[in-house]
């Protein structure tokens, strides 16, 4: 008696073990009676394998600002001094200059301007979220901006006649491009919006076309112009907008120092000039872009 009664007390437990370690067999059971096979629904199951990646490809536009450059170049006047009794008429015919005085006036080019431009951006960067630190390699070009300003007078007088008075313009252009690593620290979430503030340092390729002045007679020929590499750094802030799961738009603000660029020195006559210095080539710019993540996936419904 003891024995049937442990032989049926097992036997139920396994079947309770079973009917709970395979649902697929009871409702395969119950299928058999007909009466919850319209209810049964397989068991889903979401998958995630991770949401976009946190590098990106950047592009922006915008408008660049200009700061009045620092400009030198150096000027000497040159006097002629022709024996008593020389006339104007005389000089003019070609007269021997009994002495001829130089002297240095200064370097100082006052009333700069630089004209505004558009600029275009490319690149790529890496971050680590909202709240934290993300870098980037920006590659820029900066329209032709016109260079305008007004440097000592350059004069060849003579004790006969009195010295001119007239202004002397300078002009140049400049176009720049550049490659900056930017380091930028987002200051969290709020609504969709990040905020932040950033650095970059990196260089300039700036291109000086050819110096000419106006209005002076004793300056027809241009400067040749020249291309250099420069030093530069800027400083930034802005807000993105989270548009999508991979894509954020960026409003930002940079001020960026482009360094300087010198002139060359023999003129389209041959002559060998002073060079003109341009510093300070920067700028205030506004910007939008659009920063697209790659990498990292999306989610996923399986059956079980």
């Amino acid at each position: 008696m003891k024995v049937n009664v442990s032989v049926r007390a097992a036997t139920a437990a396994l079947t309770i073990v079973a009917c709970l370690s395979t649902p697929v067999t009871a409702g395969g059971l119950l299928d058999r009676g007909g009466s919850m096979k319209d209810d049964y629904t397989p068991y889903m199951r979401n998958v995630s394998t991770g949401g976009a990646g946190p590098c990106y490809f950047r592009a922006d536009v915008g408008y660049s600002l200009s700061s009045d450059p620092s400009i030198s170049w150096p000027v000497n006047r040159i006097t002629n001094t022709y024996a008593p009794g020389t006339t104007q008429a005389q000089i003019d015919a070609g007269a021997t200059p009994t002495a001829t005085n130089t002297a240095y006036v200064g370097d100082a080019v006052t009333n700069t301007s630089m004209d505004n431009t558009w600029f275009g951006e490319g690149g790529f960067g890496c971050g680590s979220g909202s709240n934290g630190f993300r870098g980037e390699l920006m590659f820029g070009i900066r329209g032709s901006r016109d260079i305008v300003g007004t440097p000592q007078l350059f004069t060849v007088t003579n004790n006969v006649s009195p010295p001119p008075n007239f202004i002397d313009p300078l002009h140049t252009s400049v176009k720049s491009y550049t490659a900056m690593f930017n380091l930028y620290r987002d200051l969290g979430n709020y609504g969709g919006f990040t905020p932040y503030i950033g650095a970059g340092i990196g260089a300039s390729y700036n291109k000086l076309s050819q110096v000419y002045f106006t209005d002076n007679p004793n300056l027809t020929n241009k400067i040749a112009g020249n291309n250099d590499l420069s030093f530069a750094w800027a400083l930034m802030a802005g807000v993105g907008y989270q548009m999508s799961q991979r894509a954020i738009i960026d409003f930002g603000y940079r001020y960026i120092d482009m360094g300087s660029i010198k002139s060359g020195r023999v003129d389209n006559a041959g002559f060998v000039n002073p060079a003109v210095d341009v510093k300070d080539i920067r700028a205030h710019e506004f910007k939008i872009g659009l920063r697209y993540h790659f990498g990292g996936g999306s989610s996923a419904t399986s059956f079980k």
